[in-house]
């Protein structure tokens, strides 16, 4: 299109939608070069001139002085200050992280961190955040995990996508092959705009609004130190070992199947237990159950799943983990398959049972009723066969890295009201209770909305506090405190 052209553009949206309260984004990906550039993608430093240049035009033409933005690429630093060249050009820093679910998290707190701590202060939305069923694929838990990181990250607002309304998708008219003829049929995906502004993330995220909107949440700002997870909340895998239905070389190639896993392991009687937890992962899904209780599902083998506070199912004697792994068809040359997991079972007094999936564990090709029960008779199951350890070819440390978990994130008014989001169901500790005060304590599920109150708590000598997660939740959750005369 070129820099002249692109300002003619502008001037006409400028005479046609200037005298409206609007905010300008000047450009999408405004330091990605064109698709079919050679060796795209790349940090396009020349779109970036250019696009620089039609700012500055735009800053002169508007006699509204309305406030600017620019929508970076997930290249580089995920900011807008990496895509212009002048920053006194822009009034506000947009953001792009990246797609995903678990995995998305650290880079998302991260830049969201960096760009509220840098100068010139600039406000900071996250305009591009974790579509949701972008490819079909990432369900609402992440949207909404987005929202409140940035939140209590010092974002000045957000902004929620989903996949087939920014495609526009019709019913059996999906957009097309993006962003080149050769990309799959249907895009990033062929949901229909009508279904997808159904989609359960939007609700979540409102609820999130509706909240933050009771509290003069402008005032708020980040505070990490305020709470930290009880206990460590990632499981290691380090220990386990990939296992498999003995059949061929499943390392290499498996059959696109399901295949069931046991293991029964025994609690010892007159032990409280204080916490349960079940960390896996399998190429390609997994499906856990606990005492035949369904502790929830995952398909992200490069993450794995963590499946906490579970010890309700748990009783002394017999009990048993048992996990569906199911590997899924790919059009690729061989499919590997294999099954890793990690249990770990809290007693009172702090010690600890660990259990690694390994050759104990008893595998089948095929379901049986009660399979998934304390008490199943599995004798006449293979041996799970063991592929390797864990960090094994050919899915190498899972999880390590940009995947692990990210800690409770807390923002609020020094002395006054605080918002804590915890990303895991799991106990948090609080810090920094100012002595002798009493605080008034609020669960906030963040799916549906719903508030529970709590006793009214303080702090110890320290200035802490450990609260659990709420009873009957299995997801992320929301504490509110706040100081009472």
């Amino acid at each position: 299109m070129g820099v002249e052209k692109a300002k003619q553009h502008w001037r006409n949206l400028v005479a046609r939608y200037g005298a409206l309260p609007v905010v300008w984004c000047v450009a999408g990906e405004a330091n990605l070069p064109y698709y079919q550039a050679k060796g795209f993608p790349y940090d396009d430093r020349a779109q970036v001139k250019g696009w620089t240049e039609v700012t500055q035009y735009l800053r002169q033409l508007d006699p509204f002085h309305r406030p600017i933005t620019i929508h970076p690429t997930g290249i580089g630093r995920l900011s807008a200050r990496n895509a212009i060249d002048d920053l006194s050009l822009i009034d506000i820093d947009m953001l792009q992280t990246p797609h995903g679910e678990r995995e998305a998290l650290p880079p998302t707190v991260r830049t969201v961190r960096e760009s509220y701590a840098s100068q010139p202060v600039l406000p900071v939305i996250n305009g591009e955040a974790a579509y949701e069923m972008l490819n079909g694929k990432i369900p609402a838990a992440w949207p909404r995990a987005m929202f409140w990181v940035c939140m209590m990250n010092g974002a000045a607002g957000h902004t929620y996508g989903a996949n087939g309304i920014w495609q526009c998708n019709r019913e059996g008219e999906p957009h097309g092959p993006s962003p080149t003829a050769g990309s799959p049929p249907t895009g990033y995906g062929a949901i229909p705009w009508d279904e997808a502004m159904n989609l359960p993330g939007s609700q979540q995220i409102g609820f999130g609004k509706q909240l933050l909107a009771q509290y003069p949440w402008q005032r708020f700002t980040p505070h990490p130190d305020w709470a930290a997870y009880a206990h460590a909340p990632v499981l290691r895998f380090e220990g386990a070992q990939w296992i498999w239905f003995p059949e061929g070389k499943p390392a290499s190639d498996a059959p696109t199947e399901r295949r069931f896993f046991r293991k029964t392991f025994v609690l010892p009687g007159g032990r409280a237990v204080e916490g349960a937890r079940l960390r896996i992962s399998a190429d390609d899904k997994f499906t856990p159950y606990v005492n035949g209780e369904l502790a929830g599902s995952g398909a992200d083998w490069k993450a794995g799943g963590q499946f906490d506070n579970f010890a309700r199912l748990l009783k002394p004697g017999e009990n048993v983990i048992a996990i569906i792994g199911e590997n899924i068809h790919s059009n690729v040359p061989a499919n590997p398959a294999g099954m890793i997991a990690t249990c770990e079972v809290r007693f009172a007094g702090g010690d600890a049972m660990t259990l690694h999936s390994d050759a104990t564990w008893h595998a089948s090709k095929a379901e049986a009723t009660g399979w998934s029960k304390a008490g199943f008779d599995d004798s006449t199951w293979a041996k799970a066969l063991t592929i390797g350890e864990y960090g094994a070819a050919p899915w190498g440390r899972i999880g390590a890295g940009g995947n692990e978990a990210v800690g409770p994130q807390s923002a609020g008014i020094t002395n006054g009201v605080r918002v804590i989001y915890v990303p895991q169901n799991e106990s948090i500790l609080i810090r920094s209770l100012s002595a002798g005060t009493t605080y008034g304590a609020t669960y906030f599920d963040p799916v549906t909305g719903a508030k529970t109150g709590l006793p009214p708590i303080k702090g110890d000598n320290a200035g802490g506090w450990t609260c659990p997660p709420p009873p009957g939740v299995n997801h992320d959750w929301v504490l509110i405190l706040e100081p009472r005369a």
